[in-house]
């Protein structure tokens, strides 16, 4: 294991700090695990990081499916 170091404002280390106690964890042990939440699976190796976004557009349309492209990127004019 590598040590670092980090800097947290007062609000953030507060929050952590409370997190961490409601899971009966080190600060330490919450940061640890919120920065391998945020780290690809992989490694960041391969395709895959997009899946993190799936499902963030909503458009309404049921059939959106069909037309994912002209939802994501816009009509063509």
């Amino acid at each position: 294991m590598i040590r670092t170091q980090i800097s947290l404002d007062a609000k953030e280390y507060a929050l952590a700090r409370r997190e961490a106690k409601a899971l009966g964890i080190s600060v330490a042990e919450f940061v640890r695990r919120a920065i391998r939440d945020q780290l690809p699976s992989n490694g960041g190796r391969g395709s895959g990081a997009w899946m993190r976004y799936a499902g963030f557009i909503e458009s309404g349309n049921p059939r959106s499916s069909a037309s994912v492209d002209e939802i994501v990127y816009g009509s063509k004019d």
